[in-house]
């Protein structure tokens, strides 16, 4: 299946949701978009753009550096798996694969959907996009 027709489909699955994007960030691009309308569409490129910096830019990077600082056991990996970030009338969650850690999938969804219910279906998601790349 390709990766837009599992977009859509994890469209569907994840409640409230508008659009979702793949994205390597080792290059910027997006490799993989879907969306309800042309307006939610037309944000995908930004958030895209706003997903490689949060990950990849230096406050996130001190953060995981601090939080492996801390632990006990120096083996364990702490890196970001997940971000929700919440707008005026948006939640965008950023989702990074676990084999490809230099790649995410995002969801951009309606603000006033369930943000628990959100999260686990977008969870779901990741292992039907991980089967089409």
């Amino acid at each position: 299946m390709s990766i837009e027709k599992v977009l859509a489909a994890a469209i569907e699955a994840v409640p409230g949701c508008l659009a979702a994007g793949y994205i390597d960030m080792e290059t910027g691009m997006l490799l993989g978009t879907s969306a309800i309308d042309q307006d939610n569409a037309s944000s995908l490129k930004s958030s895209a753009l706003a997903a490689t910096n949060l990950f990849q830019g230096s406050g996130i990077a001190a953060f995981e550096k601090l939080l492996r600082s801390d632990e006990a056991d120096q083996t364990i990996s702490s890196v970001f798996g997940e971000v929700a970030v919440f707008s005026d009338d948006r939640v965008f969650i950023f989702l990074r694969m676990q084999e490809l850690s230099d790649h995410v999938i995002f969801f951009i969804c309606q603000d006033r959907t369930n943000i628990e219910l959100m999260l686990a279906k977008s969870h779901l998601s990741l292992g039907l996009v991980a089967a089409a790349i």
